[in-house]
Formats: structure tokens, sequence, C-alpha cells
């Protein structure tokens, strides 16, 4: 049999938690249910498999919000009764009648027998004959077509029962529970097991319930009569119980049939008597010697009805000696109790107990005792005594938590449905106290302990995924709502996600019973879509349309908790600048006899100098006043010691223009004797530079073999793992995995079919390939891309979420929306910056070279391939370009004209040349040249802005004419060299700084020629050393006395690159730097200073240590 009876449903329970509570296999065994139906505190279920409702009925106790479930196996239909529904209550028993037999009509005048409900709402029709299942449909049918007094009413079935009603025809006394008990297990009534038999209220009615219903059906087929009265048998529904009051009212208002007798009336002039004389017992008593009579209470007194008229005189007179002779006991109680003994429910378990144990008495609670009434004292003595033994106080402690369940609302409803129970919370706080019964104790301290227990505020968390939990927010909308005892909090962090739930106990297991149940019903599953930035695109805007779109669609939930993109935050280094960029290619030439025709011209120029050139160089380092120069004092010859003022730095006030014509005198004096001396000196340097070089080729030679064999060196172990490839790889391997995880999706799909996942999966694999777009880029430089360029590919996948694939000369970008737009823009730019060797080749004869740190040794060449590509860029004028020479990344500054190794953190200086001219000569002058820089060029804005930010207070003062770039190859090579070295030295020391010197026009063309050489470059000052004075400031290098003007009114200040490398506090003897404190070496500092602390002018005591960049022409301002 698969349906079961559920009995003791809590009232606030929903329908469909019920159904859901036994359709839970781990809850109560069950499984799905067919049908349902419920009426009040009862249900029955039936399940679609009988294995279900047995596991339901195995099962030990079944509870619902708390309260406990009676569940037996259903009775089976009964089809030989109809119940009636929906009858109005004023509807009389004769119209009823009359609309049954026209629904029977059919059946041939078939007899039936009506039972009405005591609200007259419904009525039990008993047929004599079972109905079939198209019978019962028919006649449902037209119930619902023909109302009755307008009351649409509606035909039900119902179950076999196992109970039945019994009453006494006539006046026949109060039934007696023991004599049904054996009457109905005799075979004399056709009877059997009897399961209880409970009297109604008077003791005139009794329901007896059976073992089997089939018992039941079998007594009510057969008459009965029991101690010569006849018993009324009819079937017992809880719909058909009568009220108390009817039942107590039917008692009292029984007449005798004979119409014609009268009645006598005892009046009760005192109310304890009338409570003794409720019971049925006392009024057995009195009337145990004329049976003929019969006592009823009613509000005029005792009514003596029924027999002769001697039989009620006699009957009145043994009554009045009766209550005349009613003895009083007095109980004292303390007010407490005596609260409990006048509840209701207290009086009448009392009187049971009284009429169970046979005493004929009464308890009549007063203000400060209780009164025990009684015929006879030995029965009040014994009925006193025995309530002394059946009061029963307890005491029960509190937790905190169980304090605040007194709080409850359903506190009170709690105390109320407590069985004759009094209890309130004691003075401390502490516990409780209560008042009951005996009998009753146990019951009543369970009911509390399991209310506490249950009613103290809790709180727990249901976890559910974050799909789950939307798709009860959406699709169970209503049924959360329900849960209005509890508060339901959604948790959607990154932790846990779920309801936290708060309230009672009781009604938090309740609800996150209920949520499991509704999470098991769920259907989850978890899809993967695979396409090229899909993780990005569900997480944008765009994507979350479609889903939510299919979402409506499907009535289901697309969980996006497990797709994670996250956008690129640090810009790789080739968005860093927009230096161009250059294809890999080889970048030394390969070796061999043959160097290029340039290369012999330069190493010419620096090995072998003729002699003109040592002359012009010796008569412009000599200074004019010294006509032989003795050997030690020709390298820092300073041509004057006069002491100058401390605000001149430049000129000494004392050699005025009257000192100039002595000296031009001794000059033209000496011009007869220097010609043979300058010959010999050249002679001289020329044979120590001769040697020099030959020991430098020698330490070239060597110095070369050492390259190669650490060349070798270095390949070997670049072959061998290393830790920095092994982290590379590991870098490789995660930006595999975030790449990965870009173009790859875990959905989790909630729904409530499996089969509405697949579709939901094919509808959106089919929405999403739609929207995928594809650019293709066409380049040939996509044949060759160095590995900087690869890697900047796969950033660009990360970056925009697409996929970039390489064939040939194409590049294939696919991804969503407009991210393969943006992509493609971002490769069209790294295109536009690329380089190829074989634009350049125009440029015949060029060659570009670089030397080793040192400075020391022939240049080497670059490649063909590498020349071309640098000439590109140095025709094109960019000012830095980025190069791939053998897969490794290098950068040419061409302003600094420096070759930087990024592999190797290592700088070396570069060349450029071209084929030598016919004439040597004017070669030679060529190579100085001054480039007038454009007023809308970067490079003369950034040196004007310098160039004022130094001005101070004649910012306003001074304005500029022009501004010009020293172009002097041979000397910022030599300047180079001089850094190289001195870089070297110091170690990570910044060597370099940006000054400012003021001269004379005159001298400025000489600058420009020559460099920094102390005879020309003004009148040296002496109070720092005896050597070339530079400005930290343009305010000091731009005062008259350190750049006078011209005839034209116009200034020279030359803005240098100067080399003040490790410098000390400058004195005026000083012909070259102080030694350095504590080196080993012996090595000099480079530079001198006016202050340590805050430096402003500096003075170098070698040439090349400064090199002419910027040439600046100015004037003082009209407004001066």
């Amino acid at each position: 049999m698969a349906a079961v009876e559920v009995a003791g449903l809590p009232e606030g329970a929903a329908d469909e938690l019920v159904v859901l509570y036994f359709e839970n296999r781990r809850r109560s065994g069950g499984g799905p249910v067919r049908s349902w139906r419920r009426r009040g505190a009862r249900a029955r279920l039936l399940f679609e498999s009988p294995e279900d409702a047995a596991r339901v009925l195995a099962r030990g106790g079944h509870a619902l919000q708390g309260a406990p479930l009676t569940v037996r196996a259903a009775a089976p239909r009964d089809f030989g009764k109809l119940l009636l529904r929906g009858l109005r209550a004023r509807s009389g028993p004769a119209l009823l009648e009359l609309y049954v037999e026209r629904l029977l009509a059919g059946r041939g005048g078939a007899r039936f027998a009506l039972h009405r409900s005591p609200a007259g709402d419904q009525a039990l029709v008993q047929l004599p004959a079972p109905l079939g299942e198209a019978e019962f449909l028919a006649l449902a049918e037209r119930v619902r077509d023909q109302p009755l007094e307008e009351a649409g009413l509606e035909l039900d079935w119902v179950e076999q029962t196992d109970s039945l009603l019994v009453g006494c025809r006539g006046d026949s006394g109060p039934l007696s529970q023991d004599l049904l008990e054996l009457y109905f297990e005799s075979k004399r009534s056709g009877g059997g097991p009897v399961q209880g038999v409970r009297l109604l209220r008077g003791g005139t009615r009794a329901i007896v319930s059976f073992q089997d219903p089939a018992v039941a059906e079998r007594v009510l087929q057969r008459p009965h009569q029991l101690q010569g009265a006849c018993l009324e048998v009819g079937p017992y529904y809880d719909f058909l119980e009568p009220a108390e009051d009817e039942a107590s009212a039917a008692e009292a208002g029984a007449s005798p049939e004979g119409g014609g007798a009268s009645s006598l009336c005892v009046p009760l002039p005192e109310a304890a008597l009338r409570c003794l004389l409720e019971s049925a017992l006392v009024l057995q008593e009195l009337r145990g010697s004329v049976p003929e009579c019969t006592l009823h209470l009613e509000e005029a007194g005792l009514c003596i009805s029924g027999g002769d008229a001697a039989h009620r005189q006699q009957l009145q007179e043994r009554v009045q000696e009766a209550l005349r002779g009613a003895v009083q006991e007095h109980l004292p109680f303390s007010t407490r109790v005596l609260g409990f003994l006048q509840q209701q429910d207290v009086a009448a378990r009392l009187a049971e107990r009284l009429v169970g144990q046979g005493l004929g008495a009464c308890y009549v609670p007063a203000q400060e005792e209780v009164l025990v009434v009684a015929l006879k004292p030995s029965v009040a003595r014994q009925a006193a005594s025995f309530l002394g033994s059946v009061l029963a106080s307890f005491s029960l402690p509190l937790s905190e938590g169980q304090l605040l369940a007194l709080t409850s609302p359903r506190w009170a409803q709690e105390q109320e449905r407590l069985r004759c129970c009094l209890v309130h919370l004691a003075e401390s706080g502490a516990h409780l106290e209560g008042l009951t019964l005996s009998e009753l104790q146990q019951e009543n301290l369970a009911r509390l302990t399991a209310f506490l227990q249950d009613s103290m505020p809790d709180e727990t968390v249901v976890a559910l995924e974050a799909g789950t939990l939307r798709y009860l927010q959406l699709y169970h909308q209503e049924l959360l709502a329900a849960l209005a005892s509890v508060t339901l909090l959604p948790l959607e962090g990154a932790d846990v996600t779920g309801f936290r739930l708060s309230g009672e106990a009781r009604a938090c297991q309740a609800a996150a019973e209920l949520l499991q149940s509704l999470r098991e019903a769920i259907h989850t599953q978890t899809v993967t879509l695979q396409l090229p930035g899909i993780s990005r695109f569900l997480l944008d805007g765009r994507g979350q349309a479609v889903v939510q779109d299919l979402e409506r669609r499907f009535r289901c939930v697309v969980g996006l908790e497990r797709v994670h993109w996250s956008p690129v935050l640090v810009q790789h280094e080739l968005e860093m600048s927009q230096v161009p960029l250059a294809l890999s290619c080889r970048r030394d030439s390969l070796p061999g006899p043959a160097q290029p025709e340039a290369l012999h011209g330069v190493a010419g120029k620096q090995s072998n100098a003729n002699m003109e050139e040592i002359k012009s160089l010796l008569s412009a380092l000599r200074p004019a006043s010294v006509a032989a120069p003795a050997a030690e004092e020709e390298a820092w010859a300073l041509g004057s010691s006069n002491v100058e003022e401390v605000e001149d730095l430049y000129t000494a006030p004392e050699q005025d223009a009257a000192a100039a014509a002595p000296l031009a005198r001794q000059e033209e004096a000496g011009l007869g004797d220097r010609p043979t001396a300058e010959a010999e000196e050249a002679e001289l340097l020329l044979a120590i530079q001769q040697s020099m070089d030959s020991a430098r080729r020698e330490e070239e030679e060597l110095q070369r073999a050492q390259e190669l064999s650490l060349r070798s060196y270095r390949q070997e172990t670049e072959q061998a793992a290393s830790p920095d490839a092994a982290l590379q790889a590991v870098l490789s391997m995660s930006l595999e995995d975030v790449l990965q995880g870009a173009h790859s999706a875990q959905l989790v799909v909630c729904s409530a079919a499996e089969g509405d996942v697949a579709l939901l999966t094919q509808e959106l694999e089919a929405a999403l390939q739609a929207l995928l777009r594809e650019e293709t880029v066409h380049n040939e430089a996509l044949c060759s891309l160095p590995p900087l360029c690869l890697e900047y590919l796969t950033h660009l996948e990360h970056k925009h979420a697409v996929r970039i694939s390489l064939s040939g000369a194409t590049a294939t970008v696919r991804g969503f929306a407009d991210y393969p737009v943006a992509a493609t823009r971002d490769l069209a730019l790294l295109l536009t910056r690329l380089l190829r060797a074989e634009v350049a080749r125009g440029s015949r004869g060029v060659c570009w070279v670089h030397w080793d740190s040192s400075g020391r040794g022939s240049p080497t060449p670059y490649s063909a391939e590498a020349t071309a590509l640098l000439e590109q860029a140095w025709g094109q004028g960019h000012k830095r370009v980025d190069v791939f020479f053998d897969e490794k990344p290098f950068t040419i500054d061409f302003e600094r004209m420096e070759e930087y190794d990024l592999g190797h953190a290592r700088t070396l200086p570069i060349g450029r040349t071209e084929p030598p001219a016919a004439s040597p000569a004017a070669q030679a002058g060529d190579e100085v040249k001054l480039l007038l820089l454009p007023e809308s060029s970067e490079e003369f804005q950034q040196t004007v802005r310098c160039f004022y930010g130094t001005l101070e207070d004649f910012h306003n003062k001074i304005r500029i004419i022009k501004v010009e770039k020293v172009l002097h190859p041979l000397l910022y090579q030599q300047y180079l060299l001089k850094r190289a070295a001195m870089e070297k030295a110091c170690g990570h020391q910044e060597v370099e700084r940006i000054l400012y010197h003021g001269t004379t026009e005159q001298a400025s063309r000489e600058i420009c020629q020559f460099g920094f050489n102390r005879s020309f470059c003004g009148r040296n000052a002496t109070r720092y050393g005896q050597g070339v004075y530079f400005a930290v400031q343009a305010f000091v290098s731009a005062h008259e006395q350190y750049s006078p003007s011209s005839w034209d009114g116009n200034k020279y200040i030359f803005v240098t690159r100067t080399l003040v490398g490790s410098y000390t506090t400058g004195r005026e003897e000083m012909r070259a730097p102080p030694l350095q404190e504590g080196d080993a070496a012996l090595r000099r500092y480079d530079s001198v200073v006016d202050s340590l602390e805050r430096p402003s002018i500096f003075v170098i005591f070698n040439d090349t240590q400064a090199y002419p960049q910027y040439l600046i022409t100015c004037q003082w301002s009209k407004r001066r």
C-alpha cells in the first residue's frame, strides 16, 4: 500500500513544506508523492512507490517545525460513503434529504443515512451499496452543477473509518466505558478487538475505536442493545464529533417520550452543591433507589423527570436529604495553587479523576482555600487526600538562550497548550516554576524543554553555490517569503555564499531543511566553453546580456562565479616608448683580412696623425706668455698666476688692455725661434705616439683573444639550464595558463531538469559563435619577428582577450565585440616601428663601428645588415633605435653615439664614417659644423627650458637669438672615451653633468673648433685652481664679466656636457686636481668645486672632460 495518513500537522506549516518533507528521503525516508490532500491537522499522501511508503512507516519518529507527527498506514477508501461539503448551516434536514434523494434518483431510490456535522457545513451520506469510480465522478459532476440554496457544493470521498460514534436512545443514563469495551469486543455485537473507548462530556455519548476498520464496518450493519437500551451507532469522523456544550445540552434537554409526564425541580442555592451535582457519579448515586426517574441539572436547579409522580416525589425527598447531609472539607492553599485549580482544564481533569476513583465529590476553589464537597464525610476525606497526591510542582533551570525564548510570541501559545499546567518565571530569573498534576508532570516537562530548545534564538548558515542561491531568489520568491518566522540574509561573499537564517532554533531548523530540500531538487551542471576571449566577454555587459536573455527563456540561472579575467596592469617594454625597432640581424661583420675603406680612414686618422695637426695643436695649447715651457708645465700651463677678485671667476682685472701690447710684442719677437722648437717637439710627440700605437696594438690583439674566449664561454653557459632560464620558463607557463583561462570559461547552470541544461548550452554556444569577429593584418615583417615582438603578441592576447595566429606574412586576430579591432590597432603600431635592412642599402660606403668600453684598440665594424638598419634610422632623424643583434636586444643612442647591451648592461661608444674625400685637409675642415636648431623642435624647446630655468633674476632680462648644436665627431669621440674611462674608475657614481660656460665671440669660435682649451677659454681664473670654469646655473654665466656682449650686443653661452667625476674643494695654487686621500693607486680627483655641500662652480684641468653641445646666442632685453 502506497498511502499514509499523517496527523498532528502544525497550523502554520505550508502545504508545500509538508510535501517536500515527505519527498526528502534523508529526512523522512520517503520519495516522490503522486497526490495528497489535507484536512486541518491531518493529511493523506499517496506515494508513487510502495517502498517509499514502507520506509516512512518504518521510520521511528517524524517531526516538522518542532511538532511531532503521527504517521500510520492510510485506511482504504470507503466507496459506500460520500461527503457533501460547502453546505449552509441554515439548510434544514428535510431540504438536505430531498437534495440527496434527487442525486441518487438514478440508483432506484436507494435508502441512505445522513450524518450532519455539528457546524452544519458538511454531511456524510451512508449508502447501502458501494459506488464505482465512474459513478462517483458522475455524481460529483452533478453536485457541482446543482447548488443548494445558491451554495456551491463539492462531493468528496472518505477513508474507511475504524471508529464509531455510540449514543443511547431515550433516558438510559450515562454510558460505562468498561461496559462498552466489553460489549463491542463480544460476538454479540459482531465486533472485535477494541483499540480504545473515549466518553464525551456528559457521559451519554462515546467514541469506540477498533483495531481493524473492517470490524467497524461490520458493526455498523447490525442493531445494538445494551442493558435494555437501544444504542445509536454511526460512523465517526473528526468533523462529526459534537461540541461539548452541545452534548451537555442534549443531555439536559432530554425529556420523557410520554409527553404527559411532569418534572420536579430541587433548587440549589449553593454553588458548591451545584458543582457537586455536575458529577454523573453523584447523580447516579442519588437515583440508585429510583431508576425509573431521571436527574438532570438545569439553570433552575436539579430537575427530576420520568417515572410516575410517586417515584418523582420519592426521589425528590431523597435528593433533598442527601444534599442537606453534604460534607465540605476546607483545604488551605497558596494563591498560585488556587489559581491553578480554577483553570477549566484542571477542574475537568480532576472531575474525571474523581469519577475514575469512584469518588462522588468535587473541588470548589475559594479565595484562600479549596472546598472539598461530597455527600458523605468519608468520600470528602478521600477526595481531600487524593487532591494532595495529584498536585505536583517542578522547577526547570534556564540558560541565557532559553531565557530569551520566553520573549517569543509563541511562549503564550505554548502555555495554553500545556495540559493542566501553570508556569511562571521565578523572581531570580534563573528557572521556571510550574504546578501541574502528577500524571501530567513528565509530559509537560518534556513539552517545556522542547519549546525552550526549539525557541531559543539561533543562527545558522545554509551554504549554497552562487548559482543555486540566485536560482532560489529568482524562482522561489514566494516560498522564501513564506518563511516569515525566520530572517533570511543572502550571503554573497568570497568566502561563503548561501543564506544566513536568524530566528528561533526550531524555525531555523525547519527553514534549513526546506532550503536543503530545494537545493537537492535543483539540477546543477558545469559547462565548459572554449572560445577566444570568452571569459572577458562573459564578464562584460554585452556578454551578460546574452546570458540573461537565455536565463529568462529557459527559466534557469547561469553562474559566472568560476569565470575569471583580469586586465593587464603592467605595460610591455615595447609600449613604454615609441623608439623604432629593427628586425634581428647579425651584429658584427665576419672576420677577414679586408676591412672597409672608411674603417681604414678612421684608423689612419687615429694612429697616424700628420705633423701639421700636431704642430697646430701645440701652438694652440701653448700659452701666449710662455715662449719655451718646461716639460712638466706643458700639460698644466695657465698663462697667469695673478690673484683675481672674489666675484670674478673667469678674468683677472689686473690683466687689462695695457698689458696686452707687451704680450703682443713678445709674441712677435719670438716668431723667429718658434718653428724650430715646434718641429722638434712635434717629432718627439710623433715618436711617442707611434710607440704608444705599437703597444696599443699588442693590447688590442690580447683583448680580442680574451673576447673570443669569453664569447665561447657565454655560449656554453647560455645553452645550459640556468635559474634565470628556469624562472623564465615558469613565467612563460604561468602566462600560458592565464591565456588559457581567458579562452576557457566554466559556467555553472542551475535548472529544474537536466534536459534544459543541454538545450541551454546549445543555444549559448550558437549565440556566442555568431558574435565572434575576425580581423587580419598583412605585413612582410610578420615573417621574421624577433622574440621580443613575439612576446608582445602574447601580451596583446592577454591585454585584449583575443587569439592571434601567424601564417606567413598574415596575422589573424579572433575575439568578441571590439576586442580584435583594438588588438589589430596595437599590432599595426608595432609594425610601423619596425625597420628593415633592405630598405636602407642605398648608403654605400658608409660604415658604422663600435669600440670596446675602454676606448682603446681598433674599432669593430657592424655587419652589412646592421649598418643598413642604423643608417636608415640615422637618416630618418631618430634619436634612439631598438635593435636585435643575434636575437639579443640592444639600444642605439644617436645623441650620445652609444650602444647599450640590455642583456649584459654594457655601454660601448659607436661611430659613423663616410668614405674619405679626395683632399684630407678639406675633410678635416668639414668635420666641425654648427647646426641651427628650429624653434619648433623638441631639442630647441628642451634646451631653452633648462636655460631659462636657471637664469633666476635674469629670466626676463635675457632673450635668445638662436641655439646651435655643435657637431664635432672627433672631439665627441675623445669625450666618450674619457667618459668611459672615468665611469670605470668611479664605479656607480654619476660622472657627467650639464653645465654652462660664458665666453666671448672670438673664444666661442675657437671652442667650437678645438674644444675647451685653457689657452683661449677666456682669461683663466685662479680662485679655485688654474683650469677651465663651468657654472651650474646659467645665471652666473650670463653676467657681463663672464660673457661680455659683442659689438652687436650678442652674448655667447655654451651648454656643455662636463665630466666632473669625483671632486674636492679647489684652491688657487692648484694646476691639477689633488691626489685622493687614502688611495693606494695614487689617483687624482677629476675636478674641483667651490663647495662640497652645494657646488655651483666646477673646474676641470683636462680638455677632453667637457664637450660643447649647444651654443646659445642671446642678448640683453630692451626692458632691462
